[in-house]
């Protein structure tokens, strides 16, 4: 369903609405009818002017960040102390 909206600035940072009606059919909100911040959401620029949203579920995401877990990577990372003068 096409529908045309004006790009908002939101602190520096284009942002284009979800029609609600659409978060409803794709199971987007919540209990109380307003969209569900837990979901997370990947958009990606396939060509200028032209941008992909998908949804991403759980193995998708690397929350490493935020649950504390740190993902093994194989990757060697030394963490060096630094003094600031």
């Amino acid at each position: 369903m096409a529908r045309i909206t004006n790009l908002s600035d939101n602190n520096g940072t284009g942002t284009v609405s979800l029609p609600k009606d659409e978060l409803e059919m794709c199971d987007l909100l919540n209990e109380s009818g307003l969209p569900d911040s837990d979901v997370q959401l990947m958009v990606m620029m396939e060509a200028p002017g032209e941008w992909r949203v998908s949804v991403l579920d759980d193995s998708d995401v690397d929350d490493s960040w935020y649950t504390g877990e740190t993902p093994d990577t194989g990757v060697n990372v030394n963490n060096a102390n630094s003094t600031s003068r």
